[in-house]
């Protein structure tokens, strides 16, 4: 028996792309020295890529786990921790999130 996959909404591709559109036209456009300008570029981030993570992946949990790393990159890139190893570790914690909310979850 096979399972049917839920049709895609191409609206979600559509304003998801939109969302890096505007994102790129803010950060060509604004420097980022006021909190409003950090604020509109990080809700931008989040809307943008939950919205393509959720027309790529089908599933609200692994859009919320990709929102929330890309936010947590760009929030540590922010605060000046550039190193590799921190992106290890972020990558971990994300994996870590992934099988800790499946098992729950099941």
């Amino acid at each position: 028996m096979e399972r049917i996959k839920a049709p895609r909404n191409p609206l979600l591709l559509f304003l998801g792309i939109t969302g890096i559109i505007l994102l790129s036209s803010l950060v060509n456009i604004v420097p980022p020295d006021t909190v409003f300008a950090l604020a509109a570029f990080f809700s931008l981030l989040i809307i943008s890529a939950y919205l393509l993570g959720v027309y790529a992946f089908r599933r609200r949990r692994h859009a919320l786990l990709l929102v929330l790393a890309v936010t947590m990159f760009f929030v540590l890139r922010l605060i000046g921790l550039k190193h590799g190893l921190y992106t290890i570790l972020l990558v971990a914690s994300i994996f870590a999130l992934e099988y800790l909310w499946k098992d729950s979850i099941s």
